[in-house]
């Protein structure tokens, strides 16, 4: 398998996204490839960090604001802030 490639499905593998047959393929790219195994040690690193921090909700307000603007939007009105 191609670098570019395994570099591009490496989200979905460390998501687990394939079949074992796949997993497996790729997996053994990365353990002989230096640039795809360094690539794979730092998403995880990152995955790892965003994973820790905290969940932080948004007001309730904003839900409103937005449901009204779509609904503005869907009716062809045109908002005159933007």
């Amino acid at each position: 398998m191609l670098c570019v490639k395994v570099l591009e499905l490496l989200p979905r593998f460390i998501e687990n996204d394939f079949s074992e047959a796949e997993m497996e393929e790729i997996r053994r790219h990365i353990e002989t490839c230096e640039r795809c195994e360094a690539e794979y040690r730092a998403m995880l690193s990152l995955v790892d960090r965003l994973d820790q921090l905290p969940v932080v909700g948004v007001p309730s307000s904003f839900k409103s604001a937005i449901m009204h603007r779509l609904s503005k939007d869907m009716q062809g009105e045109e908002d005159p802030s933007s």
